[in-house]
């Protein structure tokens, strides 16, 4: 009687399965499985799919770059109310907005941090509330009028209120021998800068350096008499200007 050979199959065609009895043992692999998984191998080592993985990162790598720069808000100035040409600025007239945008138009743009640095300039060209407040905007060093230095006593320079920007109106009083006589000489001048008050028992008899803008250069004749022989006040005008005229004054009355 002959005994009939079994035909052994190669070890990559087996795989392990549990057997009754608690031992692996051997089974035949799944051709189809196993032909597919050789397949995918095959396709992840050719060079297209892996220039294909690499296009997809360098892709995802360009979005995230652009959202990150389009959502990084900035600080900056906007005008707080319709600004005029010509108006020096104050910190009320402008408030901080963030704004989202590339480098170039961020840079256009007064940032947050410049507000000290840009009050009382003047513009040179109209801004509409709440519009961002664009640097060419503002005047150029040497753009204005014409402006002239007043000496003002120190007790009569509204110590330590008086600030760059706000609007004035300038009293001269002259002693005429027989009585003095006080005028106003000019209305809602600009402040375009404020000198150091004098200390301690200086400052009864000291003066304030007071630089203001001349809309109209004529007045610099009567401001540099008053510098020269009167004493001169200053009126400091509120929000919506000088309406009411001012009458000149005289010792006694009329």
């Amino acid at each position: 009687m002959q005994t009939r050979k079994m035909r052994s199959k190669p070890a990559s065609d087996l795989e392990l399965k549990p057997s009754e009895n608690g031992r692996p043992a051997l089974r035949p692999r799944d051709p189809e499985a196993a032909a597919a998984r050789v397949a995918i191998r095959q396709r992840l080592g050719r060079p297209l799919p892996l220039l294909g993985a690499l296009l997809v990162a360098v892709a995802l790598a360009g979005y995230w770059s652009v959202y990150s720069a389009t959502t990084k808000r900035t600080p900056v100035l906007v005008a707080a109310h319709d600004l005029r040409p010509g108006v020096a600025l104050r910190a009320a007239d402008v408030r901080t907005v963030e704004l989202a945008g590339d480098a170039d138009t961020i840079a256009a743009l007064v940032g947050e941090r410049e507000l000290a640095t840009i009050i009382g300039s003047e513009l040179a060209t109209p801004v509409g509330g709440g519009t961002p407040l664009p640097r060419a905007a503002l005047a150029p060093a040497g753009f204005g009028p014409a402006a002239m230095t007043l000496v003002v006593p120190a007790l009569r320079a509204l110590p330590g209120t008086l600030r760059p920007g706000d609007r004035v109106t300038v009293l001269a009083t002259f002693d005429g021998g027989t009585r003095a006589q006080a005028r106003a000489l000019a209305r809602g001048l600009r402040v375009l800068s404020v000198g150091a008050a004098p200390e301690g028992l200086a400052r009864a008899s000291g003066s304030v350096p007071v630089t203001v803008a001349l809309p109209d250069p004529s007045l610099a004749s009567g401001l540099a008499l008053a510098n020269s022989e009167g004493t001169i006040d200053l009126l400091r005008e509120g929000s919506k200007g000088a309406t009411a005229p001012i009458p000149a004054a005289s010792e006694g009355g009329s």
